[in-house]
């Protein structure tokens, strides 16, 4: 189980947490045009979206069906000869710490500034043939 406490250090709040997880939490919705699309709920607050053939980084969940685009941070398309097929009705198959198994034996890794695509656990594993990137510093 995942806890998060937000502590005072004078005027720093601090975050503390008993998990390397980088996700809090995770759910499955639908866009309006009837897309499946796995959200993850980031440790920053952001909210990671990944779809068939994108992943977007929004600064809220509610920002995903926002048809004005507001609260979209930054998207990146996956590669043609990379989208998603869905598996047990989603995208997402697992995670832990940094680490995000996708549908297909894709691979994301998220780490302090990005998040990374990769066609297999082993490209991952060697941090090679990374096939797209997504800022989390973005906004």
């Amino acid at each position: 189980m995942y806890t998060v406490r937000l502590l005072k250090s004078g005027d720093m709040p601090m975050l503390l947490q008993n998990s390397s997880d980088l996700i809090e939490r995770q759910q499955r919705t639908r866009l309006a045009n009837g897309d499946v699309v796995d959200l993850a709920w980031l440790i920053n607050g952001q909210v990671l979206a990944v779809s068939a053939n994108a992943l977007a980084l929004y600064s809220r969940a509610e920002a995903v069906h926002d048809e004005l685009g507001n609260g979209l941070l930054a998207s990146v398309a996956i590669p043609a000869e990379l989208s998603l097929s869905l598996q047990d009705g989603g995208y997402i198959q697992e995670h832990r710490a940094g680490y995000v198994g996708l549908s297909d034996q894709r691979v994301l890794l998220i780490t302090l500034n990005d998040v990374q695509l990769f066609a297999s656990k082993q490209d991952a594993l060697r941090n090679q043939n990374e096939r797209a990137r997504l800022p989390l510093a973005a906004g």
